[in-house]
């Protein structure tokens, strides 16, 4: 079997792939598995023994003549169709799309032949996004920021292709050098985006707190476009106990750094994945427009601070959270922590986000239904009733020969009304959420099969929101 994986995404994304191919190996040991990814984020790769081969996606060079003085649209779809065939269209057995963007379904619709079965996202034939499977349903409608996710990426990655994960999948680049423990701290002064870190007056004072606890040695580390953060660090820190490697580290030496420290701190950035199969535990400050649930550290013992804004992040706070990591003694319950347990982290939940949480359960996974958090709540379950019985007496007339035409514009509004319910109340947004992306799987086919995949969707709405209006029906499932 072969199989294409298409990672499209930023170097902590491929990091976070590498357990799911190692659990592919694991279980298909013949499986023969290639991976896409962008040329700049090649060496993410090296040193992952799961993966065969790797492709590179050169956007430039495909598309370079639709982006020149003069653009040659004939050369531009010559020069795709060209790259395409290379990839040997027809040659895979699956495709998986772990890049959830609407420029990479374009790209699998070019890749999938009638004997390819896709997962991930890929365009329908009219050429509307096409959501292959439930766990990328679930990706479209539940996860991202400000949704209730609490699925790790690794684990969802590896729900795509029916895997579970187990800790031998989390494991270092391969033929990564072996060296000693240093008694060290790494610290990642950088990340994708600026507002997944902090700002170098904020790292000058935590450095500086370190320093006062503990006599380990701090080792900066990040991107070479980076230099000029640890420099503005750096001229707020004296002594010799912090070491400036920023810029100075490839991607695989960072590994081996990894593996000798005993704590990496840092932001939302591709360090914490890789010290996550290095099994290095971590700190992460997580700051800003980030789910830590989706993409926080996965080593033993590993932490999160979290925080909306670096000003309410204490230096003083991550230095005690450091010192009771070294000590042994317990953190306090405003300290997140990992645990063996899907989701994997323990930490204090507002009422609204257990509460959505519970619903996508409910929702995706057969568990109880959680009541009503208020009379508002309520009052809006009453009206998507209302609208969706709407909805359904519409279909029944098309069902019944009236032309569609005619029950536009009634059923436009409805999907107006369903969208404005879910932000008016937004704590019934997933399950608004489940209904548009469900809607939106229905492919090009007859009119009759339309309606009929139409019919059960919103019956089975019907059915959710009758326990709402039925209390008393509300620990039954579904």
């Amino acid at each position: 079997m072969k199989i294409l994986i298409l990672q499209l995404a930023r170097l902590g994304d491929i990091y976070l792939t590498w357990p799911m191919l190692r659990a592919m190996k694991r279980t298909r040991p013949d499986v023969e598995i290639h991976v896409l990814s962008r040329a700049k984020f090649r060496s993410a790769w090296q040193g992952c023994e799961a993966v065969d081969e790797i492709h590179e996606l050169q956007a430039s060079n495909i598309l370079g003549a639709l982006v020149q003085e003069n653009p040659d649209v004939h050369k531009a779809f010559a020069d795709l169709g060209q790259w395409v065939d290379s990839l040997g269209i027809g040659t895979y057995d699956e495709i998986y799309n772990l890049s959830f963007s609407p420029a990479s379904s374009y790209l699998t619709s070019l890749l999938v032949s009638p004997k390819t079965i896709p997962f991930g996202y890929t365009r329908f034939t009219d050429g509307y996004l096409n959501i292959t499977d439930d766990m990328s349903a679930y990706f479209y409608a539940q996860v991202g920021l400000g949704r209730p996710n609490r699925f790790h990426l690794a684990e969802i990655f590896a729900s795509m292709a029916s895997l579970d994960l187990r800790e031998s999948d989390w494991m270092p680049a391969a033929k990564t050098p072996k060296a000693n423990k240093t008694s060290s701290i790494v610290v990642h002064v950088g990340a994708s985006e600026t507002q997944k870190t902090l700002s170098p007056d904020k790292w000058s004072a935590i450095l500086a707190q370190l320093c006062k606890i503990t006599d380990k040695k701090l080792i900066l580390i990040g991107a070479e476009n980076e230099c000029e953060i640890a420099e503005r660090i750096l001229s707020s820190v004296s002594g010799d106990q912090v070491e400036n490697r920023v810029g100075k580290t490839h991607l695989r030496d960072v590994f081996a750094l990894l593996e000798q420290a005993d704590l990496l701190i840092g932001g939302d950035s591709a360090p914490i994945h890789m010290a996550s199969l290095t099994q290095t535990p971590t700190l992460n400050l997580s700051v800003g427009a980030v789910n830590f649930w989706e993409t926080g550290p996965r080593a033993p013992r590993s932490l999160i601070l979290r925080s909306d804004d670096e000003n309410d992040l204490g230096s003083d706070r991550v230095a005690q959270v450091v010192e009771r990591f070294f000590s042994g003694q317990p953190q306090d319950l405003a300290v997140i922590q990992l645990i063996k347990a899907i989701p994997c982290y323990r930490c204090l939940n507002h009422q609204d986000q257990e509460f959505q949480w519970n619903l996508v359960q409910a929702i995706y996974q057969g568990h109880s239904f959680p009541e009503p958090l208020d009379q508002q709540m309520a009052l809006a379950i009453d009206q998507l009733f209302d609208v969706n019985e709407l909805m359904l007496e519409q279909l029944e007339s098309i069902r019944k020969g009236l032309e569609v035409q005619k029950l536009a514009g009634i059923m436009d509004r409805g999907e107006e009304i369903f969208q404005a319910l879910g932000q008016l109340a937004p704590n019934l947004a997933p399950l608004v959420r489940w209904y548009q992306t469900e809607k939106l799987r229905i492919g090009p086919g007859p009119q009759e099969a339309i309606v009929e995949r139409s019919r059960d969707v919103h019956n089975l709405l019907k059915k959710v929101l009758t326990l709402y209006r039925a209390p008393e029906n509300l620990e039954e499932s579904l």
